[in-house]
């Protein structure tokens, strides 16, 4: 029996969910002795205020005989208050004394909400970051099975969820004090009265349980619809191009509506229940204050004055009997929010696999070698935990030496696992076999960050910030260069047209550098890998996109790097990769050809047929 009492007040206040919340948001314990001690000192204030009510009620019902026929606990207390300050007990003196602790209250009431507000805004800072870190030190294999959007969603809209459940929280907290002050108060007045008002209170819990219940479970459809629509449209905005030159708005439109008419039937299903437990806490609520009437009059004879004050205190618990189940709905709904916040952390820090080296990179003095290496894509999984593709090999038995500062280029058919091999060096993949060295030191050894910065690295898509082009330029540099040093940039990547325009440096690039062409973004991105001053270079299909003349511009530039860096190129376009020191041919993860130009089309094999289809094409 008093397991299920146990269970049945966990439930009713949401002890457990509480507890889980707090964990997940990591509230500190000087904000929650803050919090706490706000809401006791303001319920303290309010139950003094209170608690006067009867003195002076009964002062102004029977004059002065109150003070010698006046008895209880309220009564003793606040004559002997009185007495310690030589205060006469009269009607003033007395509603003086109710005045100064509400008006204490109203003061204490500022700062719990102005301090409930600060903690509450800490929470969301905290929980953004903290999911941002997570997300951030994940491998490049969480983000292919990751929408982008969905994960905008966690970190913008259901991290702001974290500190509304916090101020739904401490609302509680207040809620709950206050509900067991005005009960102390009534068991002060009448204890037959308290115990009718507790069986009432407890019939509301068990009328709404199942709606809240049902509450909870459309907070998370809602959570899990809205994240999917966030998705959708993110994904929609960056294929914008796309969708005008399919003339898709409409359907588009109609896409996202449908997303947002489900949204609107689960919100409506909520308001209809949050409705219902109005529907049925108040009827009961009402009846609980007519039966103490009832049994206050008739059977135990109370006075006016007892009777004034125990429907007051009576109205204002039911009032807060109402704001907690209130609380209780919006508590569930905010859940739902943070138990995805707490499953994509725990995914992105299950992803986060690469471990730092204890040795710093100081660049490739001698040879890159990787020695029988080979790659598998793990399985991969939808947001839903589904399983959407079976575990992939990509290289098999790959070595090779690469002397520093030679030219190697990739070459051979798309899906390969050209692309896949460079992306190893920085180590924004692990091998899943084999090794690879520099120097003769493990890749594994490095610590990552100062691999990473170590290695430059140009796509065939520009990486570049909706940002200025300086900002761009020296994003993630360590140091800041001078203006010489960035012209110098400029110059030996043929991006000075930048100089030109009428913000210069301060130009801002747009989205993925929209404002500027395909050329013009990858020189500028070019002139930022110069600017790292690294030893090793990775080029993939940097030019494969570009027009003749943008591609003549990369490859001048790259041509006055040969010798000084090694440089290692994915490339498709073979005519720009004649002069490599070694060429790969690289088919079904495997190097099937290796050797310069000429070797490779003395063999007469796959890199001969390759190149006479291009110059045919």
């Amino acid at each position: 029996m008093l397991a299920k009492l146990v269970d049945l007040i966990n439930e009713y206040l949401k002890i457990n969910a509480i507890r889980r919340m707090f964990a997940m948001v990591r509230v500190r314990k000087s904000e929650i002795v803050g919090l706490v001690g706000l809401a006791a000192i303001f319920a303290i204030f309010e139950g003094v205020g209170l608690s006067m009510l009867l003195p002076i009620l009964q002062y102004a019902e029977s004059g002065e005989s109150a003070i010698t026929n006046g008895s209880g606990i309220i009564w003793s207390s606040v004559a002997a208050f009185l007495h310690a300050l030589n205060l006469p007990v009269t009607l003033i003196v007395l509603l003086l004394l109710a005045f100064v602790p509400i008006l204490m209250r109203q003061v204490v009431y500022y700062f719990n909400a102005w301090y409930s507000a600060i903690v509450a805004n800490r929470i969301g800072v905290r929980m953004r970051v903290r999911t941002l870190d997570a997300v951030l030190d994940a491998d490049p294999a969480f983000f292919d099975q990751q929408p982008v959007g969905h994960l905008v969603g966690i970190a913008v809209t259901q991290t702001e969820a974290a500190g509304e459940a916090v101020l739904w929280v401490v609302k509680q907290l207040s809620v709950t004090l206050l509900m067991a002050l005005y009960v102390a108060i009534m068991i002060a007045i009448s204890v037959p009265l308290t115990a009718v008002t507790v069986v009432f209170a407890a019939l509301v819990a068990i009328v709404v349980k199942r709606s809240i219940t049902r509450i909870r479970d459309f907070g998370v459809e809602a959570a899990d619809v809205n994240q999917t629509m966030m998705s959708k449209i993110v994904e929609r905005f960056s294929l914008m191009r796309l969708v005008k030159m399919r003339d898709q708005k409409t359907l588009e439109s109609r896409r996202i509506e449908e997303y947002s008419e489900t949204m609107r039937e689960i919100r409506v299903k909520q308001a209809r229940l949050g409705a219902n437990v109005e529907v049925y806490a108040d009827p009961l609520l009402m009846l609980s204050v007519f039966v103490t009437l009832y049994i206050g009059i008739a059977h135990l004879g109370m006075t006016l004055a007892q009777l004034g004050l125990l429907l007051f205190v009576l109205n204002r618990l039911n009032a807060k009997v109402k704001e907690f189940n209130t609380g209780r709905q919006m508590i569930s709904t905010k859940m739902s929010g943070l138990l995805l916040v707490r499953q994509t952390t725990e995914e992105a820090a299950k992803a986060n696999t690469i471990r730092r080296g204890p040795v710093a990179f100081t660049g490739l003095k001698e040879r890159l070698v990787f020695d029988d290496v080979s790659f598998d894509y793990p399985q991969s999984r939808g947001v839903d935990g589904k399983v959407l593709d079976a575990a992939t090999s990509v290289l098999r038995g790959v070595s090779v030496e690469i002397p520093a500062g030679s030219l190697t280029a990739l070459v051979g058919r798309s899906g390969g696992g050209k692309s896949t091999l460079v992306e190893l060096i920085p180590r924004l993949r692990d091998t899943t076999g084999g090794s690879i060295t520099f120097d003769g030191t493990d890749i594994r050894q490095f610590d990552v960050g100062t691999l990473r910065k170590g290695v430059g690295y140009l796509t065939q898509d520009a990486m570049l910030f909706n940002e200025s082009v300086r900002e761009n330029l020296v994003y993630g540099l360590g140091y800041e260069p001078t203006d010489e040093q960035i012209v110098d940039a400029l110059e030996r990547t043929y991006a000075t047209f930048v100089l030109d325009l009428p913000k210069g440096l301060g130009t801002m690039l747009g989205d993925r550098g929209v404002r500027f062409s395909g050329g013009e973004r990858q020189r500028i991105a070019l002139a930022r890998v110069l600017l790292e001053d690294t030893s090793i270079l990775i080029l993939d299909e940097p030019t494969s996109a570009l027009d003749s003349e943008s591609e003549t511009y990369i490859q001048e530039a790259l041509a006055k790097l040969h010798g000084h860096k090694t440089i290692i190129t994915v490339a498709h376009r073979l005519a720009t990769v004649i002069q490599a020191d070694q060429l790969l041919v690289i088919d079904d993860g495997r190097i099937i050809e290796r050797g310069t130009h000429e070797e490779l089309i003395a063999q007469e094999g796959a890199y001969h047929r390759l190149f006479e289809s291009q110059l045919l094409a």
